[in-house]
């Protein structure tokens, strides 16, 4: 027998192939096609003008949200939840956004911070995290900060809001260089005007 002569699959089975790339790029297609109609869908449920901005949760857990929807609001911002990051893609597209608290306790969500890398560098991420490890990967993918589970401290919560949208800061520097949260970040805030050299 030739050695190179290469036996050509089947007919039969030539077609199972084509069958099954043609089922993959469906499936690719009708996913797509499910992603470019989150914003219009939720334009059709809620409207545009029920959409508060400001901070966005990414979280399917029920005491979470409260417990975030009621920091935000007494920090004077508003709150929207949406539970997959795909929702939160839209309403990226939708509304005005500076800041999302994404739960990574139970979830990765690289295509959310993928979206905001790419689109939307300005919106700052607060990922809530189990461990450490995890925290400094996040902050390493790009993460503002990070709180370290669903229980964490509202008052760090309420430090990164402070930090990250009243101050303007690029990064939880505490955190970036491998510190604890210590509040320093807005306890010893000095606004660029106190540095300014009076004539």
């Amino acid at each position: 027998m030739n050695k190179l002569f290469k036996q050509q699959p089947d007919l039969e089975e030539r077609l199972d192939q084509v069958d099954e790339r043609v089922r993959r790029a469906r499936r690719t297609l009708d996913w797509r096609t499910r992603e470019a109609r989150i914003p219009l869908d939720i334009q059709e449920d809620f409207g545009v003008s029920e959409l508060e901005g400001d901070v966005m949760l990414v979280s399917r857990d029920g005491a979470l949200h409260d417990k975030v929807r009621n920091l935000v609001h007494s920090e004077g911002y508003g709150c929207d939840i949406p539970e997959r990051s795909t929702e939160a893609v839209g309403l990226l597209k939708l509304g005005k956004y500076q800041m999302i608290i994404a739960d990574y306790t139970r979830r990765t969500r690289g295509r959310l911070f993928e979206y905001v890398r790419r689109y939307q560098p300005h919106v700052k991420i607060v990922s809530i995290v189990r461990n450490n490890d995890a925290g400094r990967r996040v902050m390493r993918a790009g993460s503002y900060s990070y709180l370290l589970g669903r229980d964490f401290d509202p008052e760090q919560l309420r430090t990164c809001i402070i930090s990250a949208l009243k101050h303007q800061n690029d990064v939880c520097w505490l955190l970036a260089n491998g510190e604890r949260c210590n509040r320093s970040c807005v306890d010893n805030f000095e606004p660029e005007d106190a540095f300014r050299i009076i004539d």
